[in-house]
Formats: structure tokens, sequence, C-alpha cells
């Protein structure tokens, strides 16, 4: 698995106003896949992810990344490790206004001591359209077109995970979808695993699973969803009831993945 959580619980506060944000889930995401983390608001997705990606402590468990356990890793090895491993795409594109798009592509690569590889990097700017674009700072961008920057950047370290947190949110339609179908190519093309928090059935629609969270636990999943079945099971798990109509909370938090 290239990430695999065990039993992994988190809780925010201490005593009575503890809060239990997830309540031991084990999963794992294999490596290629692209799948969709989806739930009610306060269902734990935010953060399994940053737990997952190593930017939040579990309370107890293990997670491990690209074969590797996050326990006992110490701030510094955790960076290098995220460094080597791990893309971000978030809501906010967390782009320099003073670099350009090809500068910002880069800067992870460069932060981490490397030199990119100039084809590629031209090559993922093609690929989110905005070879025209190259020498362009982000203030002469549109929303779009900065996610974009945002995406090519993820694809051009060929990092073994990209972890995207709403990276649809602010949008528009078209655009929206076009950056999904991103997404979607990095795991197919190059092999990336991407695991995608949204709350959007549309956007989950371009995953090749769908996890579903509830309090904290994984509830369950789909492979090959659409649109349409995403939200008939978002649908269900809000009347606490999976499709066939079994009573959800007997997994204790432990889903084993079905195989595609």
């Amino acid at each position: 698995m290239s990430v695999q959580l065990t039993d992994v619980r988190k809780v925010y506060g201490t005593g009575p106003g503890a809060v239990e944000a997830l309540g031991g889930v084990t999963y794992g995401f294999k490596a290629g896949t692209f799948t969709a983390v989806m739930g009610p608001s306060g269902s734990g997705k935010s953060t399994l992810l940053h737990c997952a990606a190593g930017l939040d402590v579990p309370t107890s468990g293990d997670v491990s990344l690209v074969g590797r356990s996050l326990r006992g890793l110490d701030e510094t090895a955790l960076t290098e490790l995220r460094r080597e491993a791990v893309a971000f795409v978030f809501q906010s594109f967390n782009l320099m206004p003073a670099l350009t798009v090809r500068q910002n592509v880069v800067l992870p690569l460069t932060l981490a001591g490397k030199s990119p590889d100039d084809a590629w990097v031209t090559e993922v700017i093609r690929r989110v359209g905005l070879d025209a674009r190259m020498k362009h700072r982000p203030s002469e961008l549109s929303g779009g077109q900065q996610q974009r920057v945002a995406i090519a950047r993820a694809l051009a370290g060929r990092t073994a995970v990209t972890f995207a947190d709403e990276p649809t949110g602010a949008l528009d339609t078209t655009t929206a979808l076009e950056v999904l179908a991103l997404l979607r190519d990095q795991s197919r093309e190059l092999g990336q695993t991407t695991v995608m928090v949204t709350h959007d059935p549309v956007a989950a629609s371009y995953a090749d699973r769908v996890v579903f969270l509830v309090d904290g636990r994984i509830a369950s999943e789909t492979t090959h969803p659409t649109a349409e079945s995403v939200a008939a099971e978002l649908a269900h798990l809000s009347a606490g009831r999976t499709p066939d109509g079994r009573t959800r909370g007997g997994a204790g938090g432990r889903f084993a993945p079905t195989e595609n």
C-alpha cells in the first residue's frame, strides 16, 4: 500500500470536552488508485487526510507512507519524507505571488535540493493548459488557472502520493471538471496514489472508489462510482443505513477495501 492507516484514532482536547475525530480507522490506499473520501460535516474527512499525510499526529494507531511508518519520526524526518513522496493540492492554491508559473511549479523541487527535469516540467505545464502563461505570476491568472498551477506542481515532482483537500471548491463547474480529469489522469498514467477529500458527488465520480466516513469511522465504500450512486449512499448514510438496509456502526472503524 502507498498509504496505510492501522487503527488510527485522533482525539482533540482532554476530559469531558474531548472530541474524537477518528475512531480507530484501518484502511489502505493502493498504488496508482484515485480515492475520494466523503462524509457529513464533522465526519473526520480532513483529519483522516492530515493524519495520512503526516500533517497531524494520531492519538494512537499507526500510519505508513510508501512503506515507512510515521510513528516516532521527528518533524525534520517527516518533512524529508513528505518532500520525497508526497504532493498536496488544497482549495487554497498556496502559490508564491512573486514567482512565475514555472517557478511555482518547480519550487518544491528547488526546496528539496533537486534539479528539475526541464522537459517534464514543460510537459506538465502544457498538460494543465498553461504553456502560454509560464512567465505569468499568480496575480495575472484566474482562480482556475492558479489551481492548475497547483496541479502541475503536484505532477512535476513525480511523487508517489498526492493528497487533495476540496481541490475544486473554489472553481467554476467547467474548470472543476478539468481539474478532476487531471487528478484522475495522473493516477492512471503516472501511477500516483491520489486521495481526495470532497463533499461533491460529481467530483467523487471521477475517482476509482469512494470511502464514506461517519462519526470518525469508515461506514462503507463503493467502486466505479457515479454521481448518482454517491448521492444515494450519502442519503442512506444520513438516514443511518446502507442501501441494503444494514444498520451502520458495526465495523468499529475497520474496513477491508475490496478489489477493483
